[in-house]
C-alpha cells in the first residue's frame, strides 16, 4: 500500500510528519464513550478518552434519551481532546429519532426503541392499515420489528398528534446529534435504511408507504452517504470546548455500519458477524435480497457506509454470558470473563442446548438453563462450568442456524469474519467455526469505533481504497483465523439443536 504521510513544516523550513487525530463518539445500549484516534500515515492508535453512563428514562409511561445530560458529555469529552482534531464524528443503535419544530428546536425529548408502548400490537395494527408486512418488505427491503421508526411514528401520530402537527423535521440520533452541534439538517444512509420508512431499492423515502402510514415525507431531509463534511461546531459550543476549527464529520451513523466498515476484507462482499451484547450477521453484498424466505427469516436488507447493502439478522449474543456473569456474582461467585472461559472449557462438549431467542430477559441464567435443558430431556448441566459451556456452544449453534439461512446468497469463499467486543471470547470463535464449518478470521474489538474513526479518514483523505484501509487495520488491530475441528460431532449436534427449533 502507498503509505499516506501527513506533513508540518517546522520553523527552519523542514518537513515533519504529522498525526492526524480524529473523534469517535459511539453511544451504545448502557454507556457513551469518546474515542480518540491517532493516525501516523500507517497505524492507529486508539484512546478512550471519556466514558459515560447512557440509560434511558421513563416519564410518564414512556421511555426517553436523557439528550441533554448526553449532550453536556459529549461536550466534556471534546474537551478533554488537547491535541487538535481533524473530525468528529458519531454513530448511535438504529430506529430511534428526535423531532424539531420549524424554528428547529428539539420537540421534547426523543424516543427510546425501549418504549413498552411499541409492542407487537401497535405494529400489527400498523402493518394492517398499510395491507401486510410482504408490502411494507416491498416497499422498503427491511424485516418489521415493532421497534422500528416506521411504527414509533404512527404510534406518535395516534397518541401524541400535538407533537407530530408542531413537527416541520425528524431527524435520526446520530443526526440529531450532529445537528444540536453543526445546525446541519441531513440523513445519513446506513441509518436511514434502520426505520423502514426508506426504500433500499430505489435509494429514497418510501412515499406510498408514508402516505399508508399518514406520515409526511415533508419530515425527513435529503439522505447522503457517511463521509460528508458538515462543517465547523457551532461557535458557541466550540468555544466552550476550546475546538475553535473542529470539523464534524458524517459517520455511519448506525453502529453495525460503523462495526462492518472495519471489518478486514479484501473483496466487497463478505460474510460477518458483530459479535457484541447482541450479535448481528450478515453479508456486505452488492444487491438487495428479496423473496417469501427473507420476509419470513426477518432478514433486513440494511445499508453499508458506502452506499451498498448488508443484509442482516439480529441475534441475542452476550447478552447470556454477561447476565449469567452477574448470577454467579449475586452467589458470590465473583468470576472473571476469563475464568468463565476456562471452567467452560473444562467441561464435557456437547452434551446439552437451549434455544438462545428464548433468553432475551434479565433473570437467573443459572437457573433458567438448566430448567429448560430438565424440561427438553436433555442433560442437566449441574457445574457453573457446564451452564457456560452449554450457552457458549448453543448460541455458536445459533450462529450456524442463521448462516444456513444466509448461504444460498453466498456466491464468494465461506469464512466468516468476526468484529466487536465478542472477538475476545476466543472459545466461542472457536466453537462458530466448528458449528459453521468455514474459517473464522477476527479483527478490531472496538469495530463501532474504529468504524467510525476509519470512515472520517477516508472523508479527509487519509487513504482512499479498500485495500489501504485493510493494510491500516490489520497494521493497527492484527487478526486472528479460527479453523473448524470436529466437525462430525458439531453436525450431530446441530441436528439435535435444530430439534429444539420443531
Amino acid at each position: 500500500m502507498p503509505v499516506v504521510h501527513f506533513f508540518t513544516e517546522k520553523g527552519n523550513g523542514t518537513l515533519v510528519m504529522a498525526t492526524k487525530n480524529v473523534l469517535a463518539f459511539d453511544l451504545g445500549a448502557s454507556s457513551g464513550r469518546g474515542m480518540l484516534a491517532r493516525f501516523d500515515g500507517e497505524k492507529i492508535s486508539l484512546e478512550e478518552v471519556h466514558r459515560f453512563p447512557h440509560n434511558f428514562s421513563v416519564l410518564n409511561g414512556h421511555a426517553y434519551w436523557n439528550i441533554l445530560f448526553l449532550m453536556d458529555e459529549m461536550k466534556k469529552g471534546l474537551s478533554l481532546c488537547k491535541e487538535e482534531l481533524s473530525g468528529v464524528g458519531f454513530d448511535t443503535w438504529g430506529v430511534d429519532c428526535g423531532l424539531l419544530d420549524k424554528e428547529g428546536n428539539l420537540l421534547g425529548m426523543p424516543g427510546s426503541y425501549r418504549d413498552a408502548a411499541l409492542d407487537d400490537v401497535n405494529m400489527a395494527e400498523a402493518l394492517q392499515k398499510i395491507g401486510g408486512e410482504e408490502f411494507a418488505f416491498e416497499q422498503t427491503g427491511i424485516a418489521s420489528l415493532a421497534y422500528n421508526t416506521a411504527y414509533k411514528l404512527y404510534y406518535m401520530q395516534k397518541t401524541m398528534p400535538s407533537i407530530m402537527t408542531a413537527a416541520d423535521k425528524v431527524l435520526l440520533m446520530p443526526n440529531l446529534i450532529e445537528y444540536l452541534f453543526s445546525g446541519v439538517k441531513h440523513t445519513e444512509y446506513s441509518i436511514a435504511s434502520t426505520t423502514q420508512l426508506f426504500n433500499m431499492k430505489e435509494k429514497a423515502w418510501a412515499k406510498p408507504l408514508m402516505e399508508k402510514l399518514g406520515i409526511s415525507e415533508k419530515l425527513f431531509t435529503e439522505v447522503d452517504l457517511a463521509g460528508r463534511d458538515l462543517g465547523t461546531l457551532r461557535k458557541d459550543v466550540a468555544e466552550e470546548v476550546g475546538q475553535k476549527s473542529l470539523h464534524i464529520i458524517s459517520a455511519p451513523g448506525h453502529d453495525t455500519a460503523c462495526a462492518v466498515a472495519a471489518v478486514p476484507a479484501t473483496t466487497e462482499e463478505f460474510t460477518f458477524l458483530s459479535s457484541g451484547t447482541w450479535s448481528l450477521m450478515g453479508i456486505s453484498s452488492k444487491k438487495m435480497l428479496t423473496g417469501e424466505r427473507i420476509v419470513r427469516d426477518k432478514i433486513s436488507n440494511e445499508g453499508t457506509a458506502d452506499g451498498g447493502y448488508r443484509p442482516t439478522v439480529n441475534i441475542i449474543g452476550l447478552w447470556m454470558n454477561q447476565e449469567l456473569r452477574r448470577n454467579f456474582a449475586a452467589q458470590g461467585k465473583d468470576y472473571s470473563f476469563r475464568q468463565m472461559q476456562e471452567m467452560a472449557d473444562k467441561e464435557k462438549p456437547l452434551q446439552c442446548f437451549i434455544r438462545p431467542d428464548d433468553f432475551m430477559q434479565p433473570g437467573d441464567y443459572t437457573v433458567k438453563i438448566r430448567e429448560y435443558c430438565k424440561k427438553t430431556n436433555q442433560p442437566v448441566p449441574e457445574s457453573d462450568g457446564a451452564v457456560i459451556r452449554c450457552m457458549l456452544e448453543s448460541l455458536a449453534l445459533k450462529y450456524r442456524q442463521v448462516y444456513d439461512t444466509l448461504k444460498p446468497f453466498i456466491t464468494w469463499e465461506e469464512k466468516l469474519y468476526i468484529v466487536g467486543g465478542g472477538v475476545q471470547n476466543e472459545q466461542l470463535n472457536q466453537f462458530t467455526a466448528n458449528a459453521l464449518g468455514i474459517p473464522v478470521i477476527t479483527g478490531a474489538s472496538e469495530a463501532t469505533a474504529v468504524g467510525n474513526v476509519m470512515a472520517q479518514l477516508k472523508a479527509i483523505g487519509a487513504y482512499h481504497t479498500n485495500e489501504e484501509k485493510c493494510d491500516i487495520l490489520a497494521a493497527s488491530f492484527g487478526t486472528k483465523k479460527y479453523l473448524p475441528q470436529d466437525m462430525q460431532a458439531w453436525q450431530e449436534a446441530y441436528e439435535r439443536f435444530s430439534r429444539l427449533y420443531e
